[in-house]
């Protein structure tokens, strides 16, 4: 049984998370047509909070302007400019120093970003509510629910998709946005290709700021905190203008294995304390009365094929899953979704040979970069867990080589990254095109205000207000 809502013109998106959803969007401005097959009942986030940095607020607002304007009704930024990424704190309390007197090192938004100063290098939004506000931009005939894929068959003239519930679609290209667990990858590379895991396990909690105010302050309330120790991690951050607060703990145990048969695993308190045994209570508490009483299995997908074949493509985790360390899973997945539907707007996909051009060169720009943040977050888990050869419990040269590594990944001119990419298509032949300009996103809403500049003090007017409020 065919599903008519597509044909050999349209691009398929499988996957309606955020990677897929901004992607169709930016499609959808170049006058491309979409259709999102999502594996679920409804569009769906897991997780809480997300990090976005200033890279990948350039990667949204260079993909279209619209995507920008509901990143800015969610976003969330550090209230306090001294502190404007993150403030590494002691995890595990001292006996010779006050519970409250453990700040080890500051990360600045000039230490961290200092060619975008003009942003915050710390960022915010809740994923759920982020993604509920860019679906109003996607047209209700532009997906199907329920939609699991099964198969992928190729021709010299399109792609047919196969579902469980034995539908099939056909399509001129096809992208995967089907995060960690991808079909879309078994066919791109191989039924056997796939995550592996980290040596990481999270637990995480979303807990309500004046709790958390009333426990650690102001301060480490409305600013990320990162609490480190031998062996694990604590990250908080503010969420939904600063109303919750988002915290994780990871537990960092190197070489280990998985063998619970799903990735989410129950816990007990008695887990919990045993993963962070000698932390800090205020944060232990927290952890266990607000979390998900689960942890998390973190996998990641380190390799160096192609993200791409034929006429099919992956995108965000599917190609490049990675742990949180770094904060920049969501902000590559949006790095990807700017560069791909920028090529295949410059060169709309007429035939197979367009599409594979438009993939070759996304991949050829995307790859290497992607593939270094999984590293790098590797990395850093071994770091803030004193656990990196050469760095271990060294405060300085901790601060150094993590400065560093988010200059990397937060200092990366994305117009020169995509003319990169674009010279690449270039030299595969063919006509590259101004952008179409049929702008459907704009049939679907029309704002007419441009793009909010002044984010940043919008969203610290809002902190300071709550502030004020819960402190009378």
């Amino acid at each position: 049984m065919s599903d008519p809502k597509t044909d050999s013109q349209t691009v398929a998106v499988i996957g309606g998370g955020l990677g897929g959803v901004i992607l169709a969007i930016g499609l959808l401005h170049r006058g491309i047509p979409i259709h999102i097959y999502q594996a679920g009942k409804g569009f769906a986030e897991i997780g809480a909070g997300v990090s976005i940095g200033p890279n990948a607020v350039r990667a949204l607002r260079l993909n279209t302007p619209h995507l920008l304007e509901a990143f800015n009704k969610h976003v969330t930024c550090n209230a306090d400019a001294p502190t404007s990424f993150l403030a590494f704190r002691r995890g595990i309390p001292s006996p010779d120093h006050d519970q409250d007197d453990d700040l080890y090192f500051d990360l600045t938004n000039e230490e961290t970003a200092p060619n975008w100063t003009a942003s915050p290098a710390r960022m915010a939004v809740h994923r759920a509510r982020f993604l509920d506000e860019i679906v109003k931009l996607i047209p209700a005939d532009s997906v199907s629910f329920s939609k699991s894929l099964v198969d992928i068959v190729e021709t010299d003239n399109s792609v047919t998709l196969s579902f469980a519930d034995g539908t099939s679609a056909s399509c001129g290209a096809v992208i995967g946005c089907d995060g960690v667990r991808s079909a879309t990858r078994r066919y791109v590379h191989g039924p056997d290709a796939g995550p592996t895991f980290s040596g990481e396990y999270a637990y995480r909690a979303l807990v309500p700021s004046d709790v958390f105010q009333t426990v650690m302050g102001a301060e480490r309330t409305m600013n990320g905190q990162l609490y480190i120790g031998h062996g694990a991690t604590v990250v908080t951050y503010p969420v939904e203008h600063g109303a919750s607060i988002n915290m994780v703990g990871i537990r960092t145990k190197p070489g280990s294995e998985w063998t619970h048969p799903s990735w989410l695993m129950p816990t007990t308190l008695q887990d919990l304390e045993a993963d962070f045994a000698g932390w800090d209570k205020r944060l232990l508490d927290m952890l266990a009365k607000y979390g998900t009483n689960s942890k998390w299995a973190l996998f990641h997908y380190m390799h160096d094929k192609p993200y791409y074949k034929g006429r099919v493509c992956l995108l965000g985790d599917s190609a490049h899953a990675t742990t949180p360390n770094l904060g920049a899973g969501a902000g590559q997945a949006m790095e990807d979704a700017h560069v791909l539907a920028g090529l295949l707007g410059a060169r709309p996909p007429k035939t197979g040979k367009d599409i594979e051009a438009v993939f070759k060169a996304y991949d050829a720009v995307r790859r290497p970069r992607s593939q270094e943040s999984i590293r790098l977050s590797g990395l850093c888990g071994r770091t803030y867990s004193f656990q990196e050869d050469g760095v271990g419990d060294d405060f300085g040269k901790m601060k150094s080589v993590l400065a560093d590594r988010l200059r990397w990944l937060l200092d990366e001119d994305l117009e020169v990254h995509f003319e990169k990419a674009k010279r690449l298509l270039l030299k595969e032949g063919g006509e590259v095109v101004g952008e179409t300009g049929v702008a459907k996103v704009q049939e679907v809403q029309k704002s007419g205000k441009g793009i909010a500049l002044g984010f940043w003090r919008a969203g610290l007017r809002r902190l300071s207000k709550l502030l004020s409020r819960r402190e009378t």
